[in-house]
């Protein structure tokens, strides 16, 4: 069987040691995020799991989020319901002139592969790796060709459809062509994210390079455990703590019953977000997971649209679908990091960053909820819906324009990017 060894004060070369002590095999290290798999027994297991300085824990499967939502073909994306979706972000794109449409932002899809030839995606992709069980890097389930559109999808016709049009993805495939995965290659996945943060940073690449990843986005997940050394958990905390990153992952789609969250989504450092069912209304989807998770932290820390989606279809460079399920709304905050940031970059200059870890300590101060929903933090809505056009109009405003409540998160936001300057 396969385990995962993970670090509570050993080095990775001890941890091999160890291993190899109590008779393991086929052992694969993972430096940067301190974790090692390998093949043992349930008795080398026990064994292992005595010593002092290791967390043993046998590899789970994990699934794409979305796998038994429903979904239809369309011609075009303009046929889609959810073009008022589209409609709303190329609202706030459109206040700017030239408008802005996230260029410098690089998301890392960790999902079932990309088809980077449909006609949205052309040039989007910047980096390809695969880590599934399958050959090549291309996206056969269909499912993060989907992920991906919603981040970065292009130009179709006049109208730009996705997030952020202008940003880069990185094609990191962890799922097979048959929707299988483990939590072992959604680690290798991690890992290489880490990577190649290094590789840019070494470079002296800026955080806008192509080349320079910023955000995870895993529209996938596994059962709530309630294990903070949970693999996944430790790799996404790494990530966001060591590297710069940040960590956006769905609820789920097992709602509404409570305690429903998946991992990595039940992470504390990983930005996790549920879905609600029009731009007209914040309703929270009935499917949308809810919190607290098995630890007692309240989750999702967001929602976003996620019903009847406008995605590009897998089977074709030009097919579209609409999909339903937190696996969409998750790449709708990790696209939208990209408008947010550009707008406060042309305010303060190209080395302004923005992180969601650090701004959702100020989210109830921007979202929005239904009347007759607690404005604290809850486990349907987390802090609810981001207010998109408030939070642009006020980096647009420049230092004059942010006199209110928006101000310490700006600052916070400043003197954390002023800090990795230094650095």
């Amino acid at each position: 069987m396969r385990y995962a060894l993970i670090s509570k004060g050993l080095t990775i070369e001890q941890l091999k040691i160890e291993a190899s002590k109590v008779g393991a095999t086929d052992i694969k290290e993972q430096k940067l995020l301190r974790q090692v798999f390998c093949e043992m027994s349930d008795e080398q297991a026990s064994t292992l799991s005595k010593l002092p300085g290791v967390s043993v824990k046998p590899v789970k499967a994990i699934h794409p989020d979305s796998i038994l939502m429903p979904e239809r073909t369309l011609a075009a994306p303009q046929q889609s319901i959810s073009g008022d979706i589209w409609g709303a972000f190329s609202g706030i794109r459109s206040l700017f002139s030239p408008v802005i449409t996230g260029q410098g932002l690089t998301v890392a899809v960790l999902d079932t592969g990309v088809r980077k030839t449909h006609e949205s995606l052309l040039n989007k992709v910047v980096y390809e790796a695969n880590f599934s069980g399958s050959p090549g890097v291309n996206d056969v389930f269909g499912h993060g060709t989907q992920v991906a559109f919603v981040i970065a999808g292009g130009e179709h016709g006049m109208e730009y459809v996705g997030v952020s049009p202008g940003a880069s993805i990185m094609n990191i495939k962890v799922i097979s062509d048959e929707g299988i995965a483990t939590e072992e290659e959604v680690v290798d996945g991690i890992e290489r994210v880490c990577e190649l943060v290094v590789a840019a940073f070494e470079a002296g690449l800026p955080y806008t390079d192509p080349m320079y990843p910023n955000v995870i986005n895993m529209s996938l997940g596994a059962e709530d455990d309630g294990d903070e050394d949970n693999p996944m958990r430790v790799a996404s905390r790494l990530a966001v703590d060591e590297y710069g990153l940040d960590v956006v992952a769905p609820a789920g789609n097992t709602g509404p019953s409570m305690t429903t969250i998946m991992s990595p989504g039940t992470e504390p450092k990983v930005i996790t977000v549920g879905a609600i069912e029009t731009v007209y209304q914040v309703s929270v989807w009935e499917q949308s997971s809810r919190g607290p998770t098995k630890q007692g932290y309240v989750k999702p820390d967001f929602v976003f649209w996620g019903v009847d989606v406008e995605a590009a279809d897998h089977r074709s460079d030009a097919g579209y679908l609409g999909k339903s399920g937190t696996s969409f709304s998750a790449p709708m905050l990790s696209g939208l990091t990209g408008l947010l940031w550009e707008t406060g970059r042309r305010v303060y200059g190209e080395n302004w960053l923005f992180r969601w870890i650090e701004a959702r300590e100020l989210a109830p101060y921007y979202c929005m909820k239904p009347d007759d929903v607690p404005a604290v933090k809850d486990n349907a809505y987390g802090y609810g819906l981001p207010a998109m056009g408030t939070m642009v109009g006020r980096l647009a405003g420049g230092p004059a324009g942010i006199t209110d409540i928006m101000t310490p998160m700006m600052l916070m936001v400043m003197m954390m990017g002023m800090m990795k300057m230094m650095v």
